[in-house]
């Protein structure tokens, strides 16, 4: 079975984005991060899904989310580490990886 590992980064990433949406509603903002993990373990069995993004660092990949995040990723050959869940309006390239 395909495993999702998530960084530190990735995990205060989620954090941070469902204390900003709970604000204004707890419930969408567990969707979300339904949705990611959702998200999360379809990419760990289809790593390739994602696009590649040299332009980070190597081996990232990173997948648009249906919710307003991206999924930024390793592949490896038993399922993913999510290094990185950015809101889609992030300068990504200002992000360290």
């Amino acid at each position: 079975m395909a495993r999702v590992f998530y960084t530190r980064s990735a995990q205060t990433d989620l954090l941070e984005a469902w204390l900003f949406m709970a604000e204004q509603n707890p419930l969408a903002a567990d969707r979300v991060l339904d949705t990611l993990a959702h998200e999360a373990n379809t990419l760990s069995r289809q790593p390739l899904m994602g696009r590649s993004r040299p332009e980070l660092a190597e081996g990232v990949r990173s997948w648009p989310s249906s919710t307003p995040y991206l999924l930024f990723y390793l592949a490896d050959g038993e399922g993913i580490t999510v290094l990185r869940v950015l809101h889609h309006a992030r300068d990504v390239q200002r992000v360290a990886f």
